[in-house]
């Protein structure tokens, strides 16, 4: 949604390398995660054969050393979309939310206005359906 904002090549791997953390959080990547992963090579403009995970790399390791705002508020709302995309939000990503809030130095309003969005679209997604495939 706003990885197009993206323009560095460092920011977009880095928001690819936090995805793939992110979407094995919990141990299990769901359908609708593996669908954002894509999705999100495909705004960033990137072929999946340009790009291979790490699975060393910690969160902190990540995005410990990003500095411009913008570029933080676009990871972390890009991110708790994909946190609820298989409606679910369990400990596992609760605790990488968390963690990417201290990371990040957002306060708790920011934090709570960001995830408070995530959860409107995600409604505004479900009504649209129904408005559509109920006769």
């Amino acid at each position: 949604m706003f990885l197009h904002f993206l323009q560095s090549k460092e920011h977009k791997q880095a928001f690819l390398e936090l995805a793939h953390l992110v979407a094995n959080a919990d141990g299990f990547v769901h359908k609708k995660e593996r669908g954002f992963l894509q999705s999100f090579m495909e705004e960033m403009d990137i072929v999946q054969t340009d790009f291979s995970f790490s699975q060393e790399k910690q969160l902190s390791d990540i995005i410990g050393g990003l500095e411009d705002e913008h570029v933080k508020k676009i990871f972390f709302a890009e991110i708790l979309l994909l946190i609820f995309a298989d409606g679910d939000y369990n400990d596992d990503e609760k605790k990488i939310t968390h963690d990417m809030q201290k990371l990040f130095r957002f306060s708790d309003e920011t934090y709570e206005n960001l995830k408070d969005w995530v959860i409107r679209m995600d409604q505004l997604k479900i009504e649209g359906l129904k408005l559509i495939l109920n006769p």
